[in-house]
C-alpha cells in the first residue's frame, strides 16, 4: 500500500495526506513550495495546514518572518489512533448495547399482491433449514398460487431438510399429498373441519410466514421468541392430529 494511502486509511482526509507527506519529505517549506509540489491552490492549503495543525501534525518554525510550515512526527498519529482505541473501547459496551437492542426486534415484511406473496414461497423453498414445519388447509389455496405446489413439492424431493405438515384436506388423495407421502424427509398429519386453518403457515428457522388468502397479503416474521411460541403451537397440534 502507498503511504499516501496508508495515512488516508489513518484518518488524514481528502488532501490532507498530501500536505503532510510532502512536508516530512521536504522539510520547513513555505505556502508557496508546498503548493508547487502539492499542484494545490494557496487558499487551499491555508485551509488543510490548518486541519493538520489541529490534528496536531503540523506547526509554524519558531523565529522565522517568513512563514515556515514543518511536519510533526508521525509518532502523533499512533497516539491518536490509541486515544481513539481506548474511546471506543470505552464506549463499546453502551454501543453494543443500543445494537442488542435494536437486532432484537423482529423483522417483518409484508406483501399484498400475488408476486410479493409467491416470493415468499419461493424463499421458503429455497430456504437452507433443518426442519420446515407448515399448518395449512389444502382446499383454501387459490387456484391462482397452484403453483406453489409444485414449487415445494421440486424442493422436498431434491433437498434433505425434515418437513413436517399439519393439513386439514377433505381430499387425503389430492394430488400433492400423493407426490409427497413415499418420500422419508416428509410426514403428514390430518386436522378435522372443527380445527381447520384459515391461513397458510410456515415456521423456518428464526422466520414465520403466515399467507391469508382471503384479505390477500403474506407477512413473515424474523424473530427467535416469535418462531418458537409457533414451534410450540405446532407440536401441540401434531400430538393430537390424525396420522396418514
Amino acid at each position: 500500500m502507498e503511504t499516501i494511502q496508508v495515512l488516508r486509511e489513518l484518518g488524514l482526509e481528502g488532501n490532507e495526506a498530501k500536505v503532510y507527506l510532502a512536508l516530512l519529505q521536504n522539510g520547513p517549506s513555505s505556502v508557496l513550495q508546498i503548493a508547487r509540489i502539492t499542484q494545490l491552490k494557496r487558499p487551499t492549503l491555508y485551509l488543510i495546514l490548518d486541519e493538520l495543525a489541529n490534528k496536531g501534525l503540523t506547526a509554524l518554525v519558531p523565529g522565522e518572518k517568513k512563514k515556515l510550515f514543518l511536519a510533526l512526527s508521525p509518532e502523533r498519529l499512533e497516539e491518536e489512533l490509541g486515544r481513539k482505541t481506548q474511546l471506543l473501547q470505552k464506549s463499546l459496551p453502551e454501543l453494543l448495547a443500543f445494537y442488542r437492542m435494536q437486532t432484537a426486534k423482529p423483522a417483518i415484511q409484508f406483501f399484498d399482491t400475488r408476486e410479493g406473496m409467491m416470493s415468499i414461497y419461493k424463499e421458503i423453498a429455497a430456504t437452507r433449514t433443518r426442519e420446515l414445519l407448515t399448518f395449512f388447509s389444502l382446499q383454501d389455496i387459490p387456484q391462482d398460487f397452484s403453483e406453489s405446489y409444485e414449487l415445494f413439492v421440486s424442493a422436498f424431493k431434491k433437498r434433505t431438510m425434515a418437513v413436517r405438515e399439519i393439513a386439514y384436506a377433505q381430499d387425503k388423495n389430492h394430488f400433492y399429498l400423493n407426490q409427497l407421502k413415499n418420500l422419508p424427509n416428509y410426514e403428514v398429519r390430518f386436522t378435522s373441519v372443527e380445527y381447520k386453518f384459515l391461513t397458510d403457515n410456515f415456521i423456518y428457522g428464526h422466520k414465520v410466514a403466515i399467507f391469508s388468502f382471503k384479505k390477500r397479503f403474506a407477512l413473515t416474521i424474523e424473530s427467535e421468541d416469535v418462531a418458537r411460541s409457533f414451534r410450540s403451537i405446532f407440536e401441540l397440534a401434531w400430538q393430537s392430529a390424525e396420522r396418514s
